[in-house]
């Protein structure tokens, strides 16, 4: 046993506490996907400073808009489990984001900066969470082409 899972274990971090659990394969089964239009900026809105966390690498920070966002929340008790975020920066790049909840809360993110819409294909794969944010994405796409 590591020192870090000493630590958790004396500070009672080392399973599970209250209605806390794993999450399992199951649990994102039976999920309930949302889009979060709420979070995503408009199609006339400034672009902003963005920071998008990843793990074991620098963050990935640039001016721009987040154009999608999709989670996926427990259908039982509407904890998240997982969201995609997709931004846009001011150069016509992507940032593709993706934070998984595993185990005792602990969050771990990925993401990239990509040049077109197979970019982020490749990143978010064909999963039912990213088929929710390739249909978002089509959606801002249609409303951006309205307003050119």
């Amino acid at each position: 046993m590591g020192l870090w899972d000493k630590a958790k274990q004396l500070f009672g971090q080392g399973q599970p506490s209250g209605n806390l659990h794993h999450v399992t394969e199951q649990d994102h089964h039976n999920a309930i996907i949302k889009e979060r239009r709420d979070l995503c900026s408009g199609v006339d809105d400034e672009p902003q400073e963005q920071t998008v966390r990843r793990d074991n690498a620098r963050d990935i920070c640039f001016v721009g808009w987040q154009i999608c966002n999709v989670e996926e929340r427990h259908n039982k008790d509407d904890r998240r489990l997982a969201y995609l975020k997709l931004f846009q920066t001011r150069t016509d790049k992507f940032v593709c984001q993706r934070m998984t909840l595993i185990d005792d809360e602990e969050k771990k993110y990925e993401a990239a900066t990509v040049e077109d819409l197979e970019g982020i294909k490749r990143f978010f794969g064909e999963d039912s969470l990213a088929l929710a944010l390739y249909i978002m994405l089509d959606r801002q796409l249609n409303e951006l082409q309205k307003t050119a």
